[in-house]
């Protein structure tokens, strides 16, 4: 009798916990992987950077990913969706990259630093000689805010960067830059995504005062 009373205790200890720390899911999209990009992003020149990642549940793991979404000309919204753990855990290494791109109805999936839909195209702007003497990206006045938006701060892309983003997309492998400038240990993706690396994500959980506190609110 004792080891069924405990045997339903652990059942209900363990279906109530998951519950507890997941969040609800009312409006969040699933998104499996990024060929369902163009179900969720509707419209033309969009790129979607992924800003941040993160599992939730204690027994039963959900995992969630959000996105910056740039729309045209200067449409900016974020996306949260929720992902499947093989999308999820591969695309890890991959924070502060565009993960899909899609022009005139050409779809992109390689990881490669975001903004590459817009360089070598005079709509958005040109390459411009600075002070220095190197030739580096500049986006037309209009789209003064794109750097922001795309998390470059002050960081411009040069020609060589171009190039080399063309041939890993050709090559359909990953790109972070000339000099790793970009994804998790890149020096442009820390200072401009900090919310992912607050505290570097990598607090310990104490099992045992989870289950203490959760039996005494609870039991």
């Amino acid at each position: 009798m004792y080891k069924f009373f405990l045997y339903c205790m652990l059942v209900i200890f363990y279906l109530g916990l998951a519950k507890t720390l997941s969040p609800s899911e009312v409006g969040v999209q699933y998104l499996q992987n990024e060929k369902g990009f163009s179900k969720l992003i509707k419209g033309d020149t969009v790129t979607a950077i992924l800003i941040d990642t993160h599992a939730t549940g204690f027994l039963i793991k959900t995992y969630y990913q959000k996105y910056r979404v740039l729309t045209g000309f200067d449409v900016v919204e974020e996306l949260i969706v929720r992902t499947s753990k093989e999308f999820a855990k591969r695309n890890l290494g991959h924070i502060g990259l565009s993960i899909y791109r899609k022009v005139s109805d050409k779809e992109e999936f390689v990881p490669v630093p975001p903004g590459s839909i817009y360089l070598n195209k005079r709509e958005f702007g040109d390459w411009k000689l600075n002070k220095k003497g190197e030739i580096k990206w500049r986006f037309n006045k209009s789209l003064k805010n794109f750097p922001r938006y795309l998390g470059w701060g002050k960081f411009r892309p040069d020609q060589k960067f171009y190039q080399e983003m063309k041939n890993n997309i050709s090559l359909n492998k990953a790109y972070f830059g000339t000099n790793n400038e970009f994804g998790p240990d890149g020096f442009v993706t820390r200072e401009n995504f900090p919310q992912f690396f607050k505290g570097e994500r990598k607090k310990k959980v104490d099992v045992k005062t989870m289950m203490i506190e959760y039996l005494k609110n609870n039991f």
